[in-house]
């Protein structure tokens, strides 16, 4: 994730408007926060992926931890469960990929906007 960190600082750092600029310098920014997407697109799928790995990781770690359980309380054996540092850790691994993932499709969704922006920019649609 530092890497892709890293990479979305770059695409960050392309977004201000804090001056005018030419076609020539909107068309080139709209062009790079296309590709921006298109690369979160490609990181995204990746995540998505493990995200599926993830999620069957904790279903299967919850069905083990439940049958070393002995109680014969269910109730009681689900809260056993779910505070024993195996299961823990599975649904800290799946919460991570999960907001790792909502990271990404934020700004996927900033990329996009700027994108829009820089596109209409280049074709003279506003008028400062």
């Amino acid at each position: 994730m530092k890497d892709i960190k890293a990479l979305l600082e770059e695409y960050v750092a392309a977004l201000p408007l804090n001056k005018s600029i030419s076609i020539p310098e909107a068309e080139r920014r709209a062009g790079l926060f296309l590709t921006a997407q298109a690369q979160l697109a490609e990181i995204r799928h990746g995540f998505t992926e493990e995200l599926i790995k993830f999620t069957s990781v904790q279903a299967a770690v919850y069905a083990q931890q439940l049958a070393k359980c002995d109680s014969g309380k269910i109730t009681q054996d689900k809260i056993a469960v779910e505070a024993s540092a195996e299961y823990l850790k599975a649904r800290e691994d799946l919460e991570s990929i999960q907001n790792d993932i909502s990271y990404i499709k934020a700004h996927q969704e900033l990329f996009s906007n700027a994108h829009i922006l820089y596109r209409a920019l280049a074709k003279g649609e506003f008028n400062g």
